[in-house]
């Protein structure tokens, strides 16, 4: 029998869903990932929740943190390069204000 614990991810102050407990490891990968690519953290961040959250249904949890991570290198250092990161970054929180 496998008991999992289910936690809230906090954009801002504000609940997003829940989440896999081990998301500790997501601050470590956005700050090393933002200073090897030199992208703003909060938009790391944001691909990162966004990337955590694809897995939520994930039978197996155990490889979700180099799933994550994996996902994030491409994005960092996919042919769309990281202007577009920090653009599409740009263009979320303006829909939000």
């Amino acid at each position: 029998m496998f008991v999992t614990a289910v936690g809230l991810v906090e954009v801002d102050g504000v609940p997003d869903g829940p989440v896999h407990p081990d998301e500790s490891f997501l601050d470590p990968l956005v700050a090393r990932l933002s200073a090897q690519h030199g992208l703003d953290p909060r938009a790391v961040r944001d691909l990162a929740v966004r990337a955590l959250a694809s897995f939520a249904g994930a039978r197996v949890r155990a490889f979700v943190p180099i799933l994550v991570e994996k996902r994030l290198r491409e994005t960092c250092r996919g042919p769309s390069g990281p202007g577009t990161i920090a653009a599409a970054y740009v263009e979320s929180t303006a829909a939000v204000t």
